[in-house]
């Protein structure tokens, strides 16, 4: 049987960031999967809309979760168009480390992390002017 080479093993610390992020997306992907639907906008927690009566940059992204695991993508867009995509991307990423945890070996994405965090706070900013906007709550 062939071995990876040591390079393309995974060392301990890319091990436990794989179970770092599979053990967490587990958890978040858990919970909002067994939230009921009925619930979802009777709780807020957001300090800044409790003192300011404006909702924040993450308001919404929960419920928008909720709704997506529920499987309901247009009420997730309409509470937060950001929540859509990240919550598909916190799908990719599970799926990710857990493919790098069952085969042992290390799959690096190498992407331009200036521009990735450049773009979302552009999103971040965009989602929030939408939802100030569209008067959501």
């Amino acid at each position: 049987m062939e071995t990876a080479p040591p390079s393309a093993r995974l060392d301990r610390g890319g091990r436990q960031l794989r179970w770092l992020l599979v053990a967490g997306g587990s958890a978040v992907l858990l919970v909002v999967a067994f939230v009921p639907l009925n619930v979802v906008g009777v709780f807020h927690v957001c300090l800044f809309r409790r003192f300011t009566g404006y909702p924040c940059m993450f308001c919404g992204l929960t419920r928008a979760f909720v709704l997506m695991a529920h499987g309901d993508i247009a009420g997730a867009w309409y509470m937060s168009p950001l929540g859509v995509p990240l919550f598909l991307l916190l799908v990719a990423v599970w799926l990710w480390g857990v493919a790098c945890l069952v085969t042992g070996k290390r799959w690096v994405i190498r992407l331009p992390w200036r521009w990735v965090c450049l773009g979302f706070a552009v999103l971040l900013l965009a989602n929030w002017i939408y939802r100030l906007s569209a008067g959501l709550k």
